[in-house]
């Protein structure tokens, strides 16, 4: 497979928590679940705004999303 920057990659359709996706943990590249990341966001209460593959705004509050534009 020929090298490929992140922005290139097509965006994914929709998802159903199974999904693989690489992190860096403890300067290791590891992979987890979207279940798994939803998990800890659930439970450590994460606050935050984040953009999308297809530029949406994601705004959680207490790990809770309040909006999505």
């Amino acid at each position: 497979m020929a090298e490929q920057k992140i922005s290139e990659l097509p965006a994914a359709g929709a998802i159903t928590g199974t999904e693989k996706i690489v992190i860096n943990q403890n300067a290791q590249t590891s992979t987890t679940s979207v279940n798994a990341i939803v998990g800890y966001t659930l439970a450590t209460g994460a606050t935050g705004t984040f953009t999308t593959a297809d530029n949406k705004t994601v705004t959680v509050i207490k790990g809770l999303i309040t909006s999505i534009v």
